[in-house]
């Protein structure tokens, strides 16, 4: 999507001569602003020397609009663990996503969803024990191509995230008992192919580190409905959206619909909850099993505050840093001759 030029403003002092300012108009909902960037005094400037100002000024001018966008919204939220300023955080870094996903042509934006899903698959699995590398990952998922030294289940546990993330990418309407079912029967084929799809049975199963009993089997689908239900519940009550994903998640994770699968079907769901509200999605890294567990064991301490806390803090170390980095990018492009790589728009850090 092409970005709507700036436009220039001129301010009269009383004392003075006429001062010229770029400016980029701002607008949420209902609610107007505007942010600048001082350009000089006296004569205005040429049509050239505006050229230059645009494509020196732009980038500043759009991490200023993306933080006047999020002070402008984060009035429409409320939250029971939230400050205001991580509300504000929270949506700066949902605007500065949505600016550079609005600025990348067609083929920019698959090689940048390409890369992020191959990324997002290697830790998805690996947080589960999943032993194949980020190359490994790709080369299977691109290529075709299978490592020789991996079993059949780690082959197929990758491997079925192709269906995954198609059906996903397509499916346009809200979490159902049939959307996480259709999820977990992708996740688990030729893996668990009795039990894909399929809700548990049993009720002598427990969860790997913690102590609190699951769902009981008769009660999942209630469970399942009553989460659901909260959810959409606290977002048209303007909750904000990532507050009320994070506990989804973690109630989920605790109702543990399933045999096996659980940790894949959650992170899905919860990424798409992000996705439908224009966040960006999260990685979940093996660098990052420990923290993202303990998260998790906090909500059963009913420590919910220090949880969303944790995921929050996740979410801005691990996309803040780099979007603004790929947001410069496409602000003020880098002339390249032949086609782009896939590495052109990193969607993580190398640590």
């Amino acid at each position: 999507m092409a970005r709507k030029p700036y436009r220039v403003e001129v301010n009269y002092p009383k004392d003075g001569q006429p001062q010229f300012f770029l400016v980029k108009d701002v607008k949420v909902g209902q609610k107007k602003s505007k942010v600048k960037k001082y350009l000089r005094s006296g004569s205005p400037p040429t049509v050239d020397e505006l050229a230059v100002y645009r494509r020196n000024y732009a980038f500043d001018l759009e991490m200023k609009a993306a933080r006047k966008k999020a002070q402008l919204n984060a009035d429409r939220f409320s939250s029971s663990y939230l400050s205001k300023n991580e509300i504000v955080n929270l949506e700066e870094l949902r605007f500065i996503y949505r600016s550079f996903t609005d600025l990348l042509t067609v083929n920019e934006a698959e090689s940048y969803e390409k890369n992020f899903e191959i990324s997002y698959v290697h830790g998805t699995t690996s947080i589960e024990g999943n032993t194949l590398s980020l190359a490994e990952t790709h080369d299977l998922l691109e290529q075709g191509i299978a490592p020789n030294s991996k079993t059949l289940r780690e082959i197929n546990e990758v491997q079925n995230f192709k269906n995954v993330l198609l059906y996903r990418n397509k499916y346009k309407g809200k979490v159902t008992l049939d959307f996480i079912r259709t999820m977990h029967s992708m996740i688990m084929n030729n893996i668990g192919m009795e039990s894909a799809g399929t809700f548990r049975r049993m009720d002598d199963i427990g969860i790997g580190g913690c102590d609190l009993a699951v769902t009981p089997s008769a009660m999942i689908e209630t469970e399942l409905k009553e989460i659901i239900a909260e959810y959409y519940r606290s977002v048209l009550d303007s909750k904000h959206p990532f507050e009320a994903s994070v506990m989804f998640h973690y109630k989920f994770e605790m109702i543990h619909p399933f045999t096996d699968g659980n940790g894949r079907v959650g992170r899905e769901v919860f990424n798409y909850l992000l996705m439908r509200e224009k966040f960006p999605k999260l990685l979940f890294l093996g660098r990052d099993r420990e923290g993202y567990i303990n998260a998790l064991k906090l909500g059963n301490e009913d420590s919910f505050e220090e949880m969303i806390h944790l995921f929050y803090d996740l979410i801005m170390s691990q996309r803040m840093g780099i979007l603004i980095e790929n947001l410069q990018k496409v602000v003020t492009p880098i002339k390249k001759k032949g086609q782009m790589i896939l590495d052109d728009f990193p969607v993580v850090k190398d640590e």
